[in-house]
């Protein structure tokens, strides 16, 4: 069963889920959101309307919804896990047998990266609260916790040198065409091999941290935030989720430049207040909140800052070869990822100096 915009409805008022009353007032739509998955925004009432998720059948799709069910399994019934449920949507219903599942839609919530595109405006609190988040989940499981749900794999993007270009995204072209190039660079992949090496299976890590994965609803005394898309959920290294942030500051800042002109320096004007030099006090309020909350001594800045820009430049990469497959074609921003990617690896922290403007 494939749900659809005009079968939905009924769907939602078999699970019971609906609330009928409302919809015989004429407060019932559906707007689809276009993703991966099948995902619709069903709008009842701002205290019961419903975003509705329904993943694929296919064997990796089955996988990434369970993952999600049992992260949010273990929200809900673990008592050692239970401040997350705090920060993430309420999981309503799933259908295991046809991958669906249904939580509450924050009313007027707009994802981190619409905001910034409709605001211009980079508080820092809300960068101070994502790293509350972070931290929240960023939880090291006691030895006595069942986390068996969790497979405990790398990011693809640190395994390039276990399989062939065109086994990542099967049957796009100009992805393999830019993975092959990747592998063809032996320093480049030496770094992400050694980068593979020091990954820690330690925490809870969300794994797969960018803008578009934080919901900010407004409130009276300012914006709040919780997290979404818990498909990638794992037990493994937190810096990752760190970098997963800061390399959103870097790609919107470079996915910004004119695809025709491949060596202007200049943003086009629409873009220029995503220049990085202005996001750079967002991403400092960011890192330096997460490492007061982590209580890292200031012996250890130099080591954690160090993998933190070497992650981020894994990251980078991985977002411009992800969006390749949308775009089906490789475009100059997606080389100037890499290029930078390739630079930030080469020296963590001048990279960290010149796009964020820490100096240690």
């Amino acid at each position: 069963m494939q749900l659809a915009p005009d079968t939905v409805y009924q769907y939602l008022q078999k699970r019971q889920l609906i609330n009928e009353e409302a919809v015989v007032k004429g407060n019932f739509m559906v707007h689809p959101v276009k993703t991966r998955n099948t995902i619709m925004k069903i709008l009842v009432q701002p205290e019961n309307s419903l975003f509705v998720k329904q993943m694929g059948t296919d064997l990796v799709s089955g996988n990434l919804f369970r993952r999600e069910i049992s992260a949010h399994h273990l929200f809900k019934n673990s008592k050692e896990f239970s401040p997350i449920a705090a920060i993430v949507p309420s999981l309503l219903d799933y259908d295991d047998e046809h991958n669906i599942m249904v939580t509450e839609l924050l009313h007027d919530a707009k994802n981190l990266y619409e905001h910034y595109m409709l605001t211009k405006n980079f508080d820092l609190n809300l960068a101070k609260e994502q790293a509350s988040i972070l931290f929240t989940y960023h939880i090291v499981p006691d030895v006595k916790t069942n986390t068996t749900m969790f497979p405990k794999l790398l990011p693809w993007v640190l395994q390039l040198d276990k399989y062939k270009a065109h086994e990542f995204f099967v049957g796009n072209e100009f992805s393999a065409e830019i993975i092959n190039l990747i592998q063809q660079n032996q320093l480049l992949q030496n770094e992400l091999i050694n980068l593979a090496k020091s990954w820690q299976f330690t925490h809870l890590i969300h794994g797969d941290i960018k803008w578009i994965n934080f919901l900010a609803v407004e409130k009276e005394n300012g914006f709040s935030q919780k997290l979404i898309d818990w498909e990638l959920a794992d037990i493994g290294d937190p810096v990752w989720d760190v970098a997963g942030l800061m390399q959103s500051y870097v790609t919107t800042w470079l996915l910004g430049f004119d695809n025709n002109k491949p060596h202007s320096q200049a943003l086009p004007e629409y873009m220029q207040p995503y220049d990085i030099k202005n996001m750079q006090p967002s991403a400092q309020a960011f890192l330096y909140e997460y490492i007061r909350l982590q209580q890292y001594p200031e012996s250890e800045h130099a080591a954690f800052l160090t993998k933190v820009m070497q992650f981020t430049a894994a990251r980078i990469i991985q977002t411009s070869v992800e969006g390749i497959t949308f775009n089906s074609k490789i475009e100059a921003n997606n080389m100037r990822c890499i290029q930078l990617a390739f630079n930030v690896l080469k020296d963590p922290l001048a990279a960290l100096y010149e796009l964020f403007n820490i100096k240690l």
